[in-house]
């Protein structure tokens, strides 16, 4: 790689991670003001303490928060690391995309699905729900992407179309059944109707083969969240174990799971595949 095209690649890898990030503060606002009943489209930014509306300095991602010592430049009242660490997640998540797929549409379909991922996590994070609105966005990007390849760049729309839903049934119907039978079995909610909803759009994304994948990804990712959580501490009754077990909700689980398929799912396909041959 010359020099030329190594200054050009940092260059897009860096404004992808600028874009991120300001799509992510965005992204953290709007899963906020859900919980707050205000609107995402009408209103100014404001400090979340004392009200006062910010100004353009106050809201450059991750640097304003650093400059600001994690306080609000008026009421000093501190501000969560919830804002910068949003930015900066899903800053990395567009780095990383644009460094796999380069500047494609295929980059641009899994970078807004990213962020509607993020949306997901965080809302699920503060209600226990995943909203259907999110999903629906979810499957509105699948579907302008497939529209997209089929008609600019002369592929087989249908085709496509017709394999996203098989990868999105064949994942989902299984896990619906699953879960059916365990709620019959446990007596309780095993797994909420936005997972298994989301775990249909992955199918959609990804096929039903990186799905299964995706599946052991987000068991392992969701057992180490609930460990983290206070879930690996022995010292409770079965009570406390229980309220433990729904400290940590499964849906940002999910969304580590799908990242980690757009950037390694198809290598690992692959590589299980070759197992075979």
């Amino acid at each position: 790689m010359s020099f030329g095209s190594l200054s050009i690649s940092a260059f897009v890898v860096i404004l992808a991670f600028v874009v991120g990030a300001c799509i992510g503060s965005f992204v953290n606002c709007a899963s906020l003001r859900r919980g707050t009943g205000e609107s995402v489209l009408r209103g100014r930014s404001h400090c979340p303490e004392c009200g006062k509306q910010l100004s353009a300095f106050e809201l450059v991602p991750v640097i304003s928060w650093l400059v600001q010592k994690g306080a609000c430049r008026h009421c000093k009242k501190p501000l969560s690391l919830r804002y910068p660490a949003t930015e900066i997640v899903l800053g990395l998540v567009f780095a990383l995309l644009v460094w796999r797929y380069g500047v494609t549409a295929q980059f641009v379909e899994l970078a807004a699905f990213a962020s509607v991922l993020l949306y997901c996590s965080l809302v699920d994070l503060d209600s226990w729900t995943i909203p259907n609105a999110a999903i629906v966005a979810a499957i509105a990007i699948r579907v302008a992407y497939i529209a997209v390849a089929g008609l600019a760049f002369e592929g087989d729309a249908v085709s496509l179309l017709l394999h996203s839903l098989i990868g999105g049934f064949a994942i989902g119907i299984p896990l619906l059944i699953v879960v059916l039978v365990a709620d019959r079995v446990l007596g309780r909610d095993s797994m909420g109707g936005g997972d298994l909803k989301l775990f249909f759009v992955a199918g959609l994304y990804f096929g039903w083969q990186q799905c299964l994948f995706l599946v052991i990804v987000a068991c392992v990712v969701g057992i180490v969240m609930a460990f983290v959580a206070g879930g690996g501490d022995s010292n409770v009754d079965e009570d406390d174990a229980s309220v433990r077990h729904r400290q940590i909700p499964f849906g940002p689980a999910i969304a580590v799971a799908c990242v980690f398929t757009m950037l390694f799912g198809a290598d690992l396909v692959g590589w299980y595949d070759s197992l075979f041959v």
